[in-house]
């Protein structure tokens, strides 16, 4: 049996052992122990509690929250938390909106380099007769993260629209779209490139469908999830600086109305990464931690900067944390691909660029610079296995090793996705969509599918890879700006890229049904008995066909013309001496979306 089988075995047996009692966490699982006695008067014992971050955790914030997983708020009883140097900390419990645990968040800060402890009477996982300790990091001055670079910068192409002046996304190439293509519509974040960045949906042949222009932020991992049971859209906002960022996660509805936005708690800011929602209405956020460490054993200086990575899961409700995880003191520096820095240089010895959840609930890290795979037991925060890196737990068949890599996925099948960069610097010659199936017993990597993109494409930077429901992938190919789709063989079915200069983050494709709040927007120009109406409707997915009504009065409007939606701005002419126009959205059966506001038509110029 091989050791990544034993201890897997172990571990599982384990969980049946103390699963005598199960008290679900949203995904999670916190296990009552019951005490045996010889009477049949047993008497249940308090379940055992999981605390975050875990007890012991030697790098925590100055304003951290302490969360208990496992009772609600009113059945915690007194947290005493006390620190070396600052002493006595009051604070208050705040309850998690599922019921089943607490934040307790102190009412001031914590001392740098002091020992925090925390006294309770319950029974916590990981601590000493319900008690435990933390140790507060040194923390250096944060990084400034800037401003996104103002709209004309580079040579690109950008597209125009009368109808909306204000946004200037960069132009878009469809040049393959063949049979075997997933429906739906792709999601990018373009950047960096000539125009406004943000959010933006395509359809399929490229044409604009909904854009957001960021006001000097920029906007990463664009996508389609779920919250409160119904579809939205997500993405993270924010500044950026060397491969990290500081900001928030942004939920919005079918109408594009902002739902919510997710921030990371107890001083941090949510790094570009990832953000994840959950069935549970809970957001996984990824941090990058810098703090104040000696690394001469790592060949960097004794007060050097160390970035270690956290995770967060963020109650969306309220704001509070539920789980956090930190790699300190879980993956060492010496799994780092990359070198310490001498000297006042920041070491980002694991950039971990996704977060995804296994069918049982534990995590699926990706991290970049120690060019791993991480399995962490959620519970107890400990790394289960290690694909790929310096110590990996499988080993890896032809064609399986990676490097640099993005956005793992564990899917139901037993195996696991993820985007190749190979590059920076160039392992291979090509970035590749790999589908990789593991075998824990025998601890064996193989492949079932790698991908590459006709033209070679090699990613210095970012990229995804996205099963979609027919069976194909979808691939964004990162800081090379092309996004494609495979059918289920392999073969290309789809294929198009952003203008020079432009990149985005991941790259997908999702149904969506968006149904703007504000109306349509048309200008009308008549010249003589001639009546010309641009209009656009940003983000309404469901226009089949544009109508022109015209009428003396707003209630004797009627149809003069009809013409099929094109691209994102469509043209309609009409003969009519009208005194006010405007211009109805029909759906493919003819049903009204929604009316421009009636105008009388300017003079064309």
């Amino acid at each position: 049996m091989s050791q990544l089988h034993a201890r897997a075995g172990v571990a599982s047996l384990v969980r049946r052992l103390l699963a005598l009692s199960v008290i679900g966490l949203g995904g999670l699982s916190v296990f009552a122990v019951a005490k045996a006695t010889s009477t049949s008067s047993q008497q249940a014992q308090p379940a055992s509690l999981l605390v975050y971050p875990s007890p012991g955790t030697a790098t925590i914030t100055t304003s951290t929250q302490i969360s208990f997983r496992g009772r609600p708020k009113d059945a915690l009883g007194d947290v005493i938390v006390t620190g070396s140097r600052s002493g006595r900390h009051e604070g208050a419990l705040h309850a998690h909106s599922d019921g089943k645990g607490a934040s307790f968040i102190p009412s001031r800060k914590f001392t740098p380099g002091e020992q925090v402890s925390v006294r309770t009477e319950l029974t916590v996982g990981g601590a000493r007769d319900g008690d435990f300790k933390y140790r507060v990091a040194r923390r250096p001055p944060p990084a400034h993260m800037g401003a996104g670079d103002p709209p004309g910068k580079g040579s690109g192409s950008v597209q125009r629209y009368e109808t909306r002046p204000d946004i200037v996304p960069p132009a878009v190439d469809v040049t393959t779209r063949e049979a075997g293509r997933e429906p739906g519509f792709v999601f990018l974040g373009p950047k960096r490139g000539r125009g406004q960045d943000g959010p933006m949906i395509l359809d399929d042949a490229g044409n604009l469908v909904w854009f957001k222009a960021m006001a000097g932020e920029t906007a990463n991992d664009f996508r389609v999830q779920t919250y409160d049971g119904k579809p939205v859209l997500t993405w993270w906002q924010g500044y950026t600086a060397g491969g990290e960022g500081r900001g928030e996660g942004v939920i919005y509805d079918q109408r594009y109305k902002p739902v919510r936005r997710v921030r990371a708690t107890s001083g941090y800011g949510a790094d570009f990464h990832e953000f994840l929602i959950t069935p549970r209405n809970t957001a996984y956020v990824v941090i990058y931690d810098a703090m104040r460490r000696d690394l001469t054993s790592e060949g960097g200086s004794r007060n050097g900067i160390l970035s270690q990575a956290v995770i967060q899961e963020i109650d969306i409700e309220t704001g509070l944390m539920l789980f956090e995880w930190h790699s300190f003191g879980k993956v060492e520096p010496s799994e780092s691909y990359s070198e310490a820095p001498e000297g006042d240089e920041q070491w980002d010895y694991m950039h971990v660029n996704s977060v995804a959840e296994t069918e049982d609930g534990d995590l699926i890290l990706s991290s970049r610079a120690t060019r791993a795979i991480y399995r962490v037991d959620k519970p107890t925060g400990r790394v289960e296995w290690r694909l790929g890196g310096k110590r990996s737990d499988f080993k890896l068949g032809p064609g399986t090793k990676f490097a640099m890599q993005h956005d793992a996925r564990p899917h139901p099948d037993g195996t696991l996705t993820l985007y190749d960069n190979s590059a920076t610097p160039p392992v291979r010659k090509h970035s590749r969509a790999l589908t990789l199936v593991l075998d824990p017993e025998a601890g064996t990597a193989t492949l079932k599918q790698a991908l590459t993109h006709p033209r070679g494409l090699l990613s210095a930077t970012q990229g995804s890879s996205q099963r979609l429901p027919n069976g194909g992938m979808f691939v964004g190919f990162g800081s090379q700006r092309w996004f494609s789709e495979y059918d289920s063989a392999g073969k290309l079915v789809y294929d198009g890229h952003l203008a020079s200069g432009n990149d985005s983050y991941r790259a997908y494709r999702f149904a969506w049904s968006g149904r703007p709040e504000t109306a349509p927007k048309a200008l009308i120009t008549r010249a003589g008995s001639s009546v010309t109406a641009k209009v656009s409707w940003n983000g309404a997915t469901d226009v089949a066909r544009w109508q022109l009504l015209a009428g003396s009065t707003e209630d004797t409007l009627a149809p003069v013309a009809t013409v099929p939606k094109r691209d994102f701005e469509t043209t309609l002419r009409a003969q009519t001496t009208a005194l006010l126009v405007a211009v109805r959205a029909l759906d493919a059966n003819g049903a009204t979306l929604g009316t421009s506001k009636p105008a009388k038509p300017k003079a064309a110029s």
